[in-house]
């Protein structure tokens, strides 16, 4: 009687575990990564924004001949390494996640501050700016933002050949089946923005590379930029 308990307990421990790791989720379009990724900004939840990129497959499929072959030069401070070496996998993890998450920052506090986050300058403050600061900083009123639209940038412009053979090129430096790039329109506290997206597919996996976009012309800083609803039209239908 003892053992049947234990085997029972066993189970049910067994799945309970199974029921909270649960599976990693796959983001069948750019659509699909970029809503999950809004989803973890409105949660304040880290992991999710983290689960809509690929930093791991970034880091662990990353062709250093390919991107050095591409640029013509190797930038030691700025470049990823060799993908071939283990320690190197972990430190691209490092790099990758301190890129996109401090873009993350930049978008939540260009948002919700007063001071000019979004020009990456030094900014001169006193105390009670200061306080001022944390206190409108607080990432819960991310809560607040609502997701509109997610748009190709020009779709124009992504069809022309030039323009995939650039894109099957740079998908290829970091091992994935495809690149494109998306822009979203979303609202916050009675004003809209919209923020750019390049992503990667890996399988029928889409993940986000970096939350910013060239055709769309966003910030490389990862801030948004305020906009309405009709220029927001004219940019994505723009030749």
């Amino acid at each position: 009687m003892q053992t049947k308990r234990i085997v029972i307990f066993a189970v049910c421990l067994a799945l309970l575990t199974a029921g909270c790791s649960g599976a990693a989720p796959v983001f069948k379009t750019p659509e699909d990564a970029i809503t999950h990724y809004f989803q973890g900004l409105t949660q304040g939840d880290f992991q999710k924004i983290a689960q809509a990129c690929a930093i791991d497959e970034m880091s662990e499929k990353f062709k250093f001949d390919l991107y050095t072959e591409r640029i013509g030069y190797l930038i030691p401070i700025q470049s990823q390494s060799p993908s071939e070496y283990p320690l190197y996998i972990e430190i691209n993890k490092t790099q990758l996640s301190s890129q996109i998450f401090t873009r993350v920052r930049i978008f939540a506090q260009s948002l919700l501050s007063h001071e000019d986050v979004a020009s990456g300058k030094t900014i001169k403050i006193d105390a009670e700016r200061t306080a001022a600061f944390i206190k409108d900083v607080d990432p819960k009123r991310l809560s607040g933002l609502e997701l509109k639209k997610i748009s190709l940038p020009n779709a124009e412009l992504m069809n022309n050949v030039k323009y995939q053979e650039n894109a099957a090129k740079q998908a290829r430096i970091y091992g994935a089946a495809e690149f494109t790039e998306r822009v979203a329109l979303f609202s916050f506290e009675g004003n809209y923005y919209y923020l750019g997206f390049t992503l990667l597919r890996y399988g029928e996996n889409w993940k986000i590379s970096s939350p910013t976009s060239v055709i769309a012309q966003t910030s490389a800083m990862g801030n948004p930029t305020q906009t309405t609803v009709e220029e927001f039209e004219k940019i994505i239908n723009s030749d």
